[in-house]
């Protein structure tokens, strides 16, 4: 029933449409193209937006990825290095590493 109702008012407006005067024809067709230009100019947006995050959570991802990597590598250094028998205080300096760090290699 509902379908019947929404398809009744769109042939009504669609009529009304068609016997409408040039000014008002003009009018619906400029706010149909507004409406258009409008969602065009959001999706152009959103797919700028994702562009946008996807660089900056890349950017992002390969900074944590390089710290991560001279962490593992400073305990590995670490670890060879106490495994040599050179003092804490001195890896400490070398490596930057926390006391912690060390002693729990």
């Amino acid at each position: 029933m509902k379908e019947n109702n929404k398809a009744i008012k769109k042939a009504q407006e669609e009529l009304e449409y068609l016997s409408g005067d040039e000014e008002a024809r003009r009018i619906a067709e400029l706010r149909e193209k507004a409406i258009r230009d409008e969602i065009t100019n959001l999706e152009g947006a959103r797919a700028e937006g994702e562009l946008i995050g996807e660089a900056r959570g890349k950017a992002e991802g390969e900074i944590i990825g390089e710290e991560r990597g001279e962490k593992n590598k400073s305990l590995k250094i670490a670890k060879k290095m106490k495994e040599k028998g050179i003092s804490i205080d001195e890896i400490i300096e070398i490596t930057e590493l926390t006391k912690n760090e060390i002693e729990s290699l």
